[in-house]
């Protein structure tokens, strides 16, 4: 049996959501335990138990006995799972040594999580955005993915068109903070 643990920052679909983890590994299975940031410290989250059918595909069953289909790939240091057809995307929180500031605060600009096609975009330069609010959609790998800013704030720049093939991390949006555009 082997052990891990560490922190992760969620980047997609919320970003700055940060988590706790700790991974008890047993052939083909493993416990995966979550802790949730907040305010003060880190609560108690879910145990997740997960049996790994093939590098990258497994079924994860919650406390309740509910039980979902998953896929997972590492992508650099982001963590990439596409749980019951919807895709969320994790990095392990790095803390910069002089000023112990996280490196994945949310950013001005909105990217994509993965290579796609743009569908829509549903927002223009000027218009005021709220933090999860649909302003793009992309198809990737047969999937509608819907993309959502991190900060709410006023669209600085649109940087995308419908029909428009864009890569993972192209910008799509600048957003910038109320009063700044």
């Amino acid at each position: 049996m082997t052990s891990s643990q560490g922190e992760m920052r969620e980047l997609y679909p919320v970003t700055g959501e940060a988590y706790r983890y700790r991974i008890e590994d047993r052939e083909c299975h493993c416990t995966f335990n979550l802790e949730f940031e907040a305010g003060t410290g880190f609560k108690p989250g879910p145990t997740l138990s997960i049996e790994s059918r093939e590098t990258g595909e497994g079924l994860c069953r919650t406390e309740s006995g509910q039980s979902y289909a998953f896929a997972w790939a590492w992508v650099g240091l982001e963590l990439h799972v596409w749980l019951d057809g919807a895709l969320f995307v994790f990095q392990r929180a790095v803390t910069r040594r002089r000023s112990n500031v996280r490196a994945t605060e949310a950013p001005r600009d909105v990217v994509s999580p993965m290579p796609g096609v743009v569908l829509e975009v549903l927002v223009r330069k000027g218009d005021r955005v709220e933090v999860n609010q649909t302003v793009v959609v992309i198809e990737s790998m047969k999937m509608e993915l819907v993309i959502t800013p991190s900060r709410s704030g006023v669209v600085r720049n649109v940087e995308v068109h419908s029909g428009q093939l864009v890569e993972r991390g192209m910008r799509l949006l600048e957003i910038a903070p109320e009063g700044d555009a």
